[in-house]
């Protein structure tokens, strides 16, 4: 500024004018100009009498050092010009409004020159230091030069001079902060550069759509991967300017023209204006972007969405983007924007972000009898991922309605699917494609979820359908990885068995039974299901299901017991309940139970044969033992001819394969034989009875001997064929309890066997009941039954098969009342 201030300037300064006040400022001013080797400077430091004089820089003497038009005449002198001001803009020495006022008019003039090339770029940075000081000063030069710099920024029509304002403002960080403007008062109010009323005010006449049509006018302009005037203006967006797009649709709408527009020709992301939000958490784009019909544009647009915005104001747009991606045929799919783009945002989504709605679009554009196989095998793998994977057997949580709704496979059936009434027909296309189809396994995941409402959504026949539906997938995943079969064939089972579930279709039992072959994944889960059918006290038995036991029992031995697993329960808790079974009924059962104790034994005998090559066999005819103990307990004598009993015997007997080491069997059996194959005693107190004398004895006078004892159980036994009750006797035993029990532990015959067994028949006979004729001879009965079994090995067998024959719904009130008190006294 030496040449300029000494040709041009120094001259038309004229000290004597100057207040001493402004002669200081004045002196200072030239100092921090280095011009103190000028006449100028050395009258105006001799005109100051008083050193302590406050400097004052008026308008007056900002207009001697800024005010000069004719050195502006030369542009490139003018821009030395204001370059030389730093030093006093620096230590605030601002221009006057006049001086700004013109100093921002020949930047405009001059604005072709300054952008050129003939400019140095230390001119360019030199003029901008002053600009940005100016610009963000509380002087009269912060608002015109700010009004300049904005006009330029936003006028398009200029591009050249536009794009080298924005260069340079973003360069020296100006347009960014505060700014200044001057009040009524003289007084400088900082404002900050944010887009709200007052800088509305300031820079475009209150016009607040003049102001966004000129943002969304820059947005589109620039280059690709260079800053531009939006990298500039995006720092003054605001809640204000989100609140005027929320009360102005119509700019929304705009808006995201623009940022599309920017995406497609420039490249860049617009993040900024994208995400402006109002103060409550609104974000005006978006909710527009979610309510119109997209283009390509709104899917690149929708990518870029962070993910911090809340998911109830993103939800519509991927409802939109599923109708993106289905109108005009589906042809979206095949687009730039959807694989460049759109791909991208399902691949990114999860469970919480995806909307319930993305699941009939699955279905239908991966039917399997109409899918287009291209989109099938993308979105396949996409939704695979999303929906299935890792879902540890449930469905996931989607968004419905702005909330998380977690999905449930009675919503699928009979909201999303509506498949209540046109099972068959719906499921036909998916039963062929198998369980490596992800459809297929997402509707295994549906109905395991609705499995124990599948028997009320749907009639028997449906109930068919869906179980053949299972089967046919479980059958697939021959082939499938062992992944697809652990993940899905539990759950397969799982609803078969919840469908299986009528009684007696041995046939479809025996089909689910034998998915255990598939994979051992599911060999435990088949076994338990067929004993649940096979072994089930909730069910009557019928004599198919003690035949199918017992031809069963030959898997369970040929085997090893891998086979067939729950004969090993049966044969343990099974006995007791096929006694009573065959003691209900009335039919001859000789021939059947003649054939089935052949059976069982000849698989015992075969155990005991190679009970030395293998433990597994001992165990075998163990269990087989403990079964025929239960059922001959419990069986009526009479049920057995005497061909079975006599086969029996001798077998007992047998010193090699025999029962010989159990000593509880072997009772039994002698005792059958015994009822079979010798004659009932006739005691001297039977010939006192037969006279009508008995009564006439005192109690006390009977003895606790055989003939007392075996008078009573032949009376047990046959009280029904001739119609004698002696209750004089078995009060007798009562009385005499503890004798009783002592001449019975002393007898090896297994008489005392013979004896709980004939009083066990006692209390199961409605003649006894109580509120009947002979419900003395009942009482008498029941009492002596506890007395000698509570306490027994078998008190635990007969408490249980009581509690089943009283749970049976055979016998009326008073006699299942009195079964169950008699179960009560065995287990206290």
């Amino acid at each position: 500024m030496s040449v300029i201030f000494k040709t041009k300037i120094d001259a038309t300064i004229n000290t004597n004018a100057l207040n001493p006040s402004e002669a200081k400022a004045l002196a200072t001013t030239l100092e921090l100009l280095n011009y103190q080797d000028t006449e100028t400077y050395t009258r105006t430091k001799n005109s100051l009498t008083n050193q302590s004089t406050t400097p004052v820089f008026t308008n007056a003497l900002a207009q001697k050092l800024y005010y000069h038009p004719e050195i502006y005449a030369d542009q490139t002198q003018g821009l030395e010009f204001v370059a030389s001001w730093f030093p006093l803009v620096d230590n605030a020495y601002y221009p006057d409004k006049k001086s700004s006022e013109l100093l921002v008019t020949f930047l405009k003039f001059s604005l072709s020159l300054f952008t050129s090339n003939t400019i140095t770029e230390q001119l360019k940075t030199r003029v901008f230091d002053v600009i940005k000081l100016l610009v963000h000063s509380p002087s009269a030069a912060s608002v015109p030069l700010t009004q300049f710099l904005i006009d330029t920024v936003f006028d398009t029509r200029d591009s050249n001079s536009s794009a080298f304002i924005v260069k340079q403002c973003l360069k020296h960080d100006i347009l960014n902060g505060l700014y200044y403007v001057c009040d009524k008062n003289q007084t400088y109010t900082a404002h900050y550069f944010t887009i709200q009323q007052s800088f509305v005010n300031h820079f475009q006449e209150g016009n607040w759509e003049a102001l966004i049509t000129k943002i969304h006018n820059i947005i589109p302009v620039g280059k690709p991967q260079k800053p531009g005037a939006y990298n500039l203006v995006a720092a003054w967006f605001s809640f204000d300017l989100a609140q005027f797009y929320v009360t102005n649709l119509e700019f929304t709408t705009a808006a995201l023209r623009a940022i599309k527009e920017r995406f497609l020709f420039i490249e860049d992301h617009c993040t900024a204006l994208l995400h402006i939000k109002t103060t409550e958490g609104l974000y005006p784009l978006i909710k527009t972007l979610g309510s119109k019909t997209w283009d390509s544009g709104d899917v690149l647009v929708f990518s870029t969405l962070d993910t911090h915005i809340p998911q109830s104001q993103v939800d519509a747009c991927y409802l939109r983007f599923l109708d993106w991606l289905t109108v005009d045929g589906s042809s979206n799919f095949y687009t730039e924007a959807f694989k460049d783009h759109g791909n991208t945002i399902l691949s990114n989504s999860n469970t919480a972000t995806l909307p319930a709605e993305c699941i009939p679009f699955w279905f239908e554009k991966c039917h399997p009898k109409t899918g287009v196989v291209s989109q099938t095998e993308a979105y396949n793998t996409l939704f695979y991922k999303l929906l299935i994977e890792n879902t540890k057997h449930t469905l996931p949580t989607l968004r419905l309605d702005h909330s998380d709704f977690q999905i449930t496979g009675e919503f699928l059936i009979t909201t999303v699917f509506q498949i209540q009434h046109n099972l068959k027909a719906w499921l036909e296309p998916f039963k062929t494609s198998g369980i490596e189809n992800p459809l297929n396994q997402f509707l295994v995941l549906a109905f395991y979820d609705a499995r124990e409402a599948l028997l009320t959504l749907y009639n028997e026949a449906d109930c068919e359908v869906l179980q053949t539906y299972a089967l046919a997938l479980a059958h697939t995943a021959t082939e499938a990885s062992d992944t697809i079969k652990t993940n899905n064939l539990p759950l397969l089972v799982s609803i078969l068995s919840t469908l299986c579930v009528q009684s007696g279709n041995y046939t479809r039992v025996n089909e689910i039974w034998a998915l255990k072959n598939i994979d051992p994944v599911i060999i435990d889960q088949c076994n338990t299901f067929a004993q649940s059918h096979y072994i089930n006290i909730e069910t009557p038995l019928h004599l198919n299901v003690i035949q199918a036991w017992y031809n069963f029992l030959g898997d369970y031995y040929y085997s090893l017991t891998t086979e067939a697993v729950w004969v090993s329960d049966m044969l343990k808790t099974q006995g007791l309940r096929t006694g009573l079974y065959f003691n209900s009924l009335e039919d001859d059962t000789t021939f059947f139970l003649n054939k089935a104790i052949n059976r069982i034994v000849h698989f015992h005998k075969k155990s005991k044969q190679k009970q030395v090559q293998n433990s597994v066999f001992t165990m075998i005819a163990s269990q087989i033992e403990t079964y025929l103990a239960d059922v001959l307990e419990i069986l009526k004598k009479d049920k057995l001819d005497q061909n079975t009993v006599q086969f029996l015997q001798n077998y007992s007997c047998d010193e090699t394969f025999g029962f010989k080491n159990n000593t509880t069997l072997s009772t039994i059996i002698q005792s059958c034989y015994s009822f079979h194959f010798k004659e009932a005693p006739t005691p001297e107190i039977n010939i006192l009875r037969e006279h009508g004398q008995l009564s006439k004895i005192d109690t006390k006078d009977i003895p606790i001997d055989q003939t007392t004892i075996t008078t009573v159980l032949h009376n047990l036994e046959h009280y029904k064929t001739e119609g004698v009750c002696e209750t004089t006797l078995l009060q007798v035993l009562h009385t005499k309890i503890d004798a009783l029990k002592s001449w019975l532990s002393q007898n090896d015959s297994g008489i005392e066997t013979q004896y709980i067994q004939a009083l066990y028949m006692t209390l199961l006979d409605p003649d006894l009941a109580p509120e009947t004729p002979l419900e003395t001879y009942g009482n008498l009965c029941r009492q002596l039954f506890v007395q000698l079994a509570k306490g027994s090995d078998m008190a635990m067998s007969y408490a249980l098969g009581l509690k089943a024959m009283a749970h049976s719904g055979a016998y009326a009130d008073p006699l299942k009342t009195t079964l169950l008190q008699v179960v009560t006294d065995l287990n206290t």
